[in-house]
């Protein structure tokens, strides 16, 4: 068995170890030490980096057959004598993550009274999994605020082993969920939990404790949330976004709420005033398009480029001049945004799919699709003359 150099010392960041085993795992080079203070992916915690005589450790497993920790190396190692190194800052940023998220379950279980029934440190984000819906505001704050009390107390963390049996009498926040002698971790006069993790000293080194965001899942609750260098490296990206928004709209961060409210209404009424005058367009367009018309063998065929126009106004005259007659539309408009539109009316037997599809080749351009009865594709910056070669050559 490995002894577990990170239960003695999370604070350990060099150590000395005997490889007893060369293997590999999933085609990469691995082995088992005697001794390691690369803590295993488990409970939540991701694995710890850093290297072996050099060779970066790009992945820890406990092995479940035997409970071996295999140290997954980017390359092999030649001697079983190693010195291990370990990313300091990706375990000490695991270690403020970690003993947070015990204040932070805690405080939840005394505010509200909901238990953390699951946890997952990612790369950004931090989530523990609430068996309660329904928070309100008032007490998210008094949570955040009773957690990041306990941080500024500086209180001890303290670890240590117990037997089964001796479990019961401990008031742990919730049951272990392993068996035989059990790992406590404490955190002084606070909270009392079972856990494999690693941990800072004292609750100072914690940080801030910062939720950031709560969503409903099924009867739970995601509780995201960031602590220590994390929650602050947060606060600076957010604040500086406050400021250069507030700079944009040349007014005060208080005032900013208000300025966005005025803007949003504002919008509102230009959007109001734009669909005004897109119907007025469309009304005004219509009976000079209608003179376009060419008589086919199935019915009409109407076919016009636009050198730009919006393109939220194409489908809308496409509908338009081919509903409830037996007509094939063809509507394009060139421009950043290029549109190619191709409708059909009742009666048309074609496929507009493949009208549009035909057009397209010859363009030289792919994407687009729809319905038999009404397809659409983005040209952006479309040469409106090879448009026009293209639809009179897929128009046959």
């Amino acid at each position: 068995m490995t002894e577990r150099l990170y239960w003695l010392d999370p604070y350990l960041q060099r150590f000395t170890a005997t490889v007893i085993a060369f293997t590999e795992h999933n085609g990469q080079p691995a082995v088992i030490l005697d001794r390691t203070a690369f803590y295993p992916t488990g409970g939540g915690q991701p694995h710890d980096r850093g290297a072996l005589n050099g060779i970066p450790v790009v992945e820890v497993i406990e092995q479940d057959t035997d409970g071996a920790i295999l140290h997954i190396l980017a390359r092999p190692l030649e001697t079983r004598e190693v010195e291990g190194h370990i990313d300091w800052e990706r375990r000490f940023d695991h270690m403020q993550q970690h003993t947070g998220q015990h204040i932070l379950s805690q405080a939840f279980l005394r505010i509200t009274g909901a238990q953390t029934v699951s946890f997952h440190m990612g790369e950004e984000m931090i989530t523990i999994d609430l068996d309660q819906i329904g928070f309100p505001p008032e007490a998210i704050e008094a949570v955040e605020g009773l957690a990041n009390q306990v941080v500024l107390e500086d209180r001890e963390v303290r670890t240590r082993f117990v037997e089964a049996e001796e479990v019961e009498g401990l008031g742990l926040r919730r049951p272990p969920k392993v068996e035989g002698r059990i790992r406590i971790v404490e955190v002084a006069d606070f909270d009392w939990s079972a856990c494999g993790g690693t941990h800072v000293r004292r609750t100072g080194e914690v940080g801030p404790i910062k939720i950031v965001k709560l969503e409903r899942r099924g009867n739970e609750t995601r509780v995201s949330f960031l602590c220590g260098w994390r929650a602050l490296r947060d606060y600076w990206r957010k604040h500086r976004l406050l400021l250069e928004s507030a700079g944009a709209l040349s007014v005060g961060e208080a005032m900013l709420p208000e300025a966005i409210r005025a803007l949003q209404a504002e919008l509102k009424e230009a959007r109001k005033a734009l669909t005004a005058l897109q119907e007025l367009y469309l009304d005004l367009a219509l009976p000079g398009l209608e003179q376009k018309v060419q008589p086919a063998s199935f019915g009409e065929i109407l076919v016009h480029l636009w050198p730009q126009l919006p393109s939220g106004l194409l489908p809308r005259l496409a509908r338009r001049l081919s509903e409830g007659r037996p007509r094939l539309v063809v509507l394009a408009s060139g421009g950043a945004d290029g549109l190619l539109i191709v409708a059909r009316g009742p009666g048309v037997p074609l496929d507009a799919r493949e009208v549009l599809q035909r057009i397209l080749q010859q363009l030289g351009r792919e994407g687009g699709g729809g319905r038999p009865d009404y397809a659409q594709a983005p040209v952006p910056r479309v040469d409106l003359q090879a448009l026009r070669r293209a639809l009179g050559a897929a128009m046959g």
